[in-house]
């Protein structure tokens, strides 16, 4: 594990000769984040143009014990504050935890499948693609959803669990799959995949995304202000315009 993260590593800290001079910050976050992420980046770099953010996307749950096994980052945000409370026990955050941003669960499918209205259809399709729900935040609220609506101990045999949740979401597109549970906010990125019924209010966990500065930050204070800019009221629209519940 140690050699793969230093080879990730190793090619996320090289900069440009024109980013030479820059201090440089590398934020892990989940992989739902992907998208708004760069725009968040792209509006901190325009603010604090001393500085260069690099971003490292993945499943909270391998980027919270890469963490904790000592790869080099200066924030996380977490689509659990599980992940959170796993790295504050282990003496690894800094500062405050802020809850930047929600989301809901739907199922999507190609626009040729039959179509889905509820979590009882789905017993009748054979393979559902989701986030590991033994680990991953995607996969895990997935799971209890569908163990609210009775129906897990009947899809579990189908499941397809996937890296993380934008892995799911190839799981269908490339037909490995029908249907995928994803979140809302992932519903409208591949082409030909549509949402067929989101989980009703009574059976979709609390789902908040949660960022901190962490303890080996190698730039403390620009950690810090990153944290504070993704918390900031005047981002809320950023995160509802790419799906996310504000």
């Amino acid at each position: 594990m140690r050699l793969v993260i230093v080879a990730v590593f190793l090619a996320v800290g090289c900069n440009s000769s024109s980013d030479s001079h820059k201090a440089s910050m590398t934020v892990f976050a989940a992989a739902s984040l992907t998208d708004a992420l760069n725009e968040i980046v792209m509006l901190f770099e325009s603010q604090y143009p001393e500085i260069t953010v690099h971003t490292h996307v993945g499943p909270t749950s391998l980027l919270a014990r890469q963490i904790q096994q000592g790869a080099p980052a200066d924030v996380f945000m977490a689509a659990s504050p599980d992940w959170i409370d796993y790295l504050r026990e282990h003496s690894l955050t800094r500062g405050p935890e802020i809850t930047f941003a929600e989301n809901t669960l739907v199922v999507i499918g190609s626009h040729a499948a039959n179509p889905i209205d509820s979590p009882s259809g789905l017993i009748n399709v054979r393979r559902l693609a989701m986030a590991d729900p033994s680990h991953v935040p995607a996969g895990v609220y997935g799971k209890q959803a569908l163990q609210c609506a009775e129906v897990w101990d009947v899809v579990e045999p189908l499941v397809v669990p996937t890296l993380d949740v934008r892995a799911a979401l190839t799981a269908v597109s490339s037909g490995a799959a029908e249907v995928a549970v994803v979140y809302r906010s992932d519903a409208a990125l591949v082409k030909g995949l549509r949402p067929m019924f989101q989980f009703p209010r009574s059976c979709t966990p609390d789902i908040r995304y949660v960022a901190t500065a962490l303890s080996e930050a190698t730039n403390p204070e620009m950690a810090a202000a990153f944290v504070a800019f993704v918390g900031d009221s005047t981002q809320l629209a950023l995160w509802t315009g790419f799906g996310f519940n504000s």
